[in-house]
């Protein structure tokens, strides 16, 4: 199909979707859509009836016996995906819906399934329904460790928190404890399947088996293909000058990579010089990646389809092989890097004044990393500052500049949150040995700045020339989950009020400026409530070609141009600066403008799921390891503080940001009511009363890591200590 017709196809699909969710047209025919959209041509009805088929296809319209379409709500039935509980029924849940399912109605859905649900709406606002059709399995495949009972193979898998039920109809000679892949055959109702075994791994008891087993289950591919090696392996390992000569060479700047201790891909250098007007100098180099990895070779294919780098507790799962990603392309200390520029003068009031963007060549000068870095710029390490002294004052002038930088993006209504994130400490047997927070830190801040600011240079700049391109975009948050998050506050007892939505932007930051303050007297469990409440306000930033802005940083144009090395996003940014900035021939397509049209589209929405896997299995991970971590605790008491109200009881965040759940039955004994929209769960008589940011005592009473369930008993709500 012609480029023309892709892009004419997906916009018509946004008009039918627009026209047939208004209350005049719900309900319409082929050629009544053709004439309400204005369409005149036999070439647009064509490119009508594809996109009419496109969306039957997704499940979005569907079309009565009179062949007249309309939304799937229409005909009182919706998509979404199934939550099955341990008593058979469950739930079908969409972005603006959660329709419950009697047991017995659930059909051969799994949890996790996305299933058509035929709904009827009750007294009580609420809705009940039941399952009319699987549009799409949450899985195709298991992985766990093989059981034997009574002369029978199982297998026993968590998915979506909930045990599925594998009878093995062909073990392929796997034994007992290994670790198998299975192919399910078919599925029954109760989360129950039959399969046979695709691919046998290790035993159970091996040292990472645990995490191996979660990446399998996701689907995330640990190993490269056989092509994608050979293909990394025949590339250089150091840079040819001689073919090069046409980039700007930056090999005698003083450019240095500042990164953690325990990373090996380094996709970043910076430089900074104070010029003799008082402006400040930037210099961002990033890894030309996309000089090896050419468009359409395996390498390309592959990092496509991975679409980033995973970062699990034990391992890093990267997009690139080691041969690109710890050598050729990492800007390692001493060595020449092929790498695209970002070249940026910024005023003493953190005003862009000029840019330049180009392809050079650099040698780093020092491989840094943070903990050094804030050494010196903190606690004026005088060992430190001695060795690094040829780059003290460029690190003095970074700091100044970063400050700069940071003030002004806060000024105009960026949020800076301050979450805890958790670090985990392994053991060589892949135990945890400790959990810290993360700590974000001058160093750490600093090189945010410089990369934040690098990527919205290119952003502008390739906005300009009008041609394709892949924005990161974030859309403004949701008024229901708005409310939802000024009632939370009222709950926090804090005050919070804008003047209108243009406002809200400033208004939100300097909330949580006044609340991050040191003299402000408020617990730092509170003020970790209130940033995590306000991201789960927030709309999920995402890829597209659509420029709508990045609302979280309040900025009218920004990409991701700084980390080709673990994102595809960001590789492919690389080749349409070189394409439409530097006028390469980055493609063999004759219609090049076309090509990249459709390619940015795909790879937005391709990188965006990408992106929402590889967290949600390195939040699993995470989350397993921490249930590991506290099972020699269980019987112990803590002091915590509640995170969450939801309608099966109350979550309580510990210091060390392990969460667990209080239900009802482990609340005093009592009869409760809850308001989750304020976040208040009420006792009968009001004398036990749980609200967001209490602090409490709770029993750590079990553990269920295969789940990443923790669950505490409450003891007791902390009153003013």
């Amino acid at each position: 199909m012609p480029f023309f017709h892709i892009l004419m196809e997906g916009k018509m699909k946004e008009q039918i979707i627009k026209l047939l969710n208004t209350p005049k047209h719900q309900l319409l025919k082929a050629d009544e859509i053709y004439k309400e959209l204005g369409l005149t041509t036999e070439e647009e009805y064509d490119i009508l009836g594809n996109a009419l088929e496109e969306l039957e296809n997704e499940f979005i319209i569907t079309h009565n016996k009179q062949n007249a379409f309309a939304l799937l709500p229409y005909f009182q039935m919706l998509k979404g995906v199934i939550n099955i509980k341990e008593g058979g029924y469950g739930f079908v849940d969409g972005d603006d819906f959660s329709v419950h399912v009697e047991e017995g109605k659930t059909g051969t859905a799994i949890s996790g399934d996305t299933v058509i649900v035929k709904f009827a709406k009750l007294k009580k606002a609420s809705y009940e329904g039941e399952v009319t059709r699987i549009v799409k399995r949450c899985t195709e495949t298991i992985v766990g460790p093989l059981i034997k009972r009574k002369g029978r193979y199982f297998v026993k898998a968590t998915i979506n928190k909930n045990t599925i039920w594998c009878v093995i109809r062909d073990h392929k000679n796997a034994k007992t404890h290994n670790v198998v892949k299975v192919k399910i055959t078919k599925y029954y109702a109760f989360n129950q399947v039959e399969g046979n075994v695709i691919e046998v791994y290790g035993d159970e008891s091996e040292v990472g088996m645990d995490i191996t087993m979660q990446v399998l289950a996701s689907g995330i591919k640990y190993q490269f293909d056989k092509e994608t090696c050979d293909e990394a392996a025949s590339l250089p390992q150091v840079v040819d000058l001689t073919k090069y000569k046409k980039r700007k060479n930056l090999s005698d700047e003083l450019i240095i990579t500042i990164d953690g201790d325990d990373a090996k891909d380094f996709d970043d250098g910076v430089n900074v010089k104070k010029l003799k007007n008082g402006n400040y100098l930037l210099t961002v180099c990033i890894a030309d990646v996309s000089e090896y990895v050419k468009e359409n070779s395996y390498l390309d294919l592959e990092a496509y389809t991975r679409g980033t780098s995973v970062y699990l507790p034990d391992r890093v799962i990267p997009m690139l092989p080691f041969e690109l990603s710890n050598g050729i392309c990492s800007l390692n200390e001493g060595e020449y890097r092929l790498v695209m520029v970002a070249e940026m003068e910024f005023d003493h009031l953190g005003n862009l004044v000029n840019s330049d963007h180009y392809e050079g060549i650099i040698k780093s000068a020092h491989r840094m990393t943070y903990q050094n870095v804030n050494k010196i710029l903190e606690e004026k390490d005088k060992k430190l500052i001695s060795q690094y002294q040829d780059i003290y004052e460029m690190l003095i002038d970074m700091q100044d500049l970063a400050k700069i930088l940071y003030d002004k993006r806060i000024k105009r209504g960026s949020f800076d949150f301050e979450t805890s994130e958790a670090k985990l400490n392994l053991n060589p047997d892949g135990t945890v040995k400790s959990i810290e927070l993360r700590e974000r830190r001058t160093a750490e801040k600093l090189i945010e700045e410089f990369m934040l600011v690098a990527n919205e240079s290119v952003a502008e700049k390739m906005s300009w020339l009008d041609v394709p391109f892949l924005y990161r975009v974030h859309d403004e948050p949701d008024e229901a989950r708005l409310n939802l998050f000024m009632n939370r506050l009222k709950t926090l007892k804090q005050e919070f009020s804008y003047k209108n939505k243009t406002a809200l932007p400033k208004a939100l930051q300097q909330f949580l400026l006044d609340t991050n303050a040191e003299e402000n007297t408020l617990e730092k469990t509170t003020k970790s409530v209130i940033s995590n409440t306000l991201l789960r306000t927030m709309a999920k930033a995402k890829y597209q070609e659509i420029n709508i802005g990045h609302y979280g940083l309040a900025s009218k144009c920004y990409t991701h141009f700084t980390s080709p090395i673990r994102r595809y996003p960001d590789l492919l940014v690389h080749r349409l600066m070189k394409q439409f900035l530097f006028n390469h021939q980055e493609t063999t397509e004759i219609d090049p403008l076309g090509y990249f049209t459709i390619k940015v589209h795909e790879t937005g929405l391709s990188s965006s799921a990408s992106e929402k896997t590889a967290e949600n299995l390195e939040r699993s991970t995470v989350d397993m390891k921490k249930c590991e971590y506290m099972e020699k605790y269980i019987g112990n008491v803590f002091t915590g503080m509640v995170s969450s109200v939801v309608n099966w009881g109350l979550y309580v965040t510990l210091d060390n940001t392990v969460e667990g759940l209080v239900r009802f039955d482990d609340l005093p004994h009592d009869y409760y009511e809850i308001d989750e929209t304020a976040g208040i769960i009420y006792g009968s008589n009001k004398s036990h009363i749980f609200k967001l940011g209490d602090i409490v005592r709770v029993k750590l009473i079990d553990v269920n890591s295969s789940k990443k369930q923790i669950t505490f008993r409450m003891m007791r709500k902390l009153e003013n200590e």
